[in-house]
């Protein structure tokens, strides 16, 4: 898979799947198109994780809106690293995810070829599709983090203690949004 080429030894792994009754083609272009802000939580959860920078930092007081896709998941800090059409999608962010604020680094694609940076930490994030049968696919996500040393290792590891439930309670809420739209597609095309 593509996403072994930028994280293959991950000090943290978060997997989650689920299988969509829809060709492979199908559930691709969904993922490109659901709106993962269409759920409540999804934007709660992200409001809350962004009340720190809100408080703190007054000129980001600005209120996004709009759809919460893929694309604009690019424009808030991660980027693209690789793309398999129809097969996986691999996206990179780094920085001090432990940190209230600030706890992004501007993405440059060559930064996650060689190590991380030191006190920091990154995050490989993939959407893969596996079909076994013309009719179903399997829509699979998965997250790795790689610290640099160990005093960002500790750091990161209380956070996820506790961000762990809520982010992987996001990625299967993206999950289904993807079948929602795959569905809907699907319908609207009859």
């Amino acid at each position: 898979m593509l996403i072994d080429h930028f994280a293959p030894n991950p000090d943290a792994v978060e997997k989650h799947r689920l299988r969509i009754d829809m060709p492979a083609a199908v559930v691709y272009e969904a993922l490109w198109r659901a709106d993962f802000g269409a759920s409540w939580t999804v934007k709660g959860l992200m409001l809350l994780r962004s009340l720190p920078g809100l408080v703190l930092n007054r000129q980001r007081r600005k209120v996004r809106s709009g759809r919460f896709d893929l694309d604009a998941i690019l424009a808030v800090g991660f980027g693209k690293l690789a793309e398999e059409p129809g097969s996986e999608i691999v996206f990179g962010v780094a920085g001090r995810f432990w940190r209230p604020i600030g706890n992004l680094m501007p993405f440059v694609e060559s930064d996650f070829r060689g190590p991380v940076p030191a006190g920091a930490a990154r995050a490989i994030w993939n959407f893969s599709l596996h079909s076994h049968d013309p009719t179903g696919t399997w829509l699979e996500t998965e997250t790795r983090i790689t610290c640099s040393d160990a005093a960002s290792r500790r750091r990161f590891r209380l956070y996820w203690f506790f961000v762990r439930p809520f982010s992987g309670w996001i990625r299967r809420i993206m999950l289904r949004q993807v079948r929602r739209e795959a569905r809907r597609a699907q319908n609207s095309r009859l």
